[in-house]
């Protein structure tokens, strides 16, 4: 699967980003972001709370995945 070229600049998106700001950033659908997970080293930086459990993405990191690809 590849990366959107035609996708917004950085500078539209948050550092923190949860899945579906991360598909829109990466120019991908919610699930391609599941396969980049599982299978290609996409680091998920998880936070629990009493109520919910939700993953989100730092930028820094995900474009330092981007660069390794």
């Amino acid at each position: 699967m590849a990366i959107n070229e035609k996708r917004l600049s950085d500078s539209k998106f948050p550092m923190l980003m949860d899945k579906k700001t991360l598909s829109e950033y990466l120019g991908v659908s919610k699930s391609s972001v599941d396969v980049f997970i599982l299978n290609d080293g996409l680091d998920v930086a998880s936070f629990e709370s009493t109520k919910l459990r939700r993953n989100f993405f730092i930028k820094n990191k995900v474009n330092e995945w981007l660069e390794g690809k």
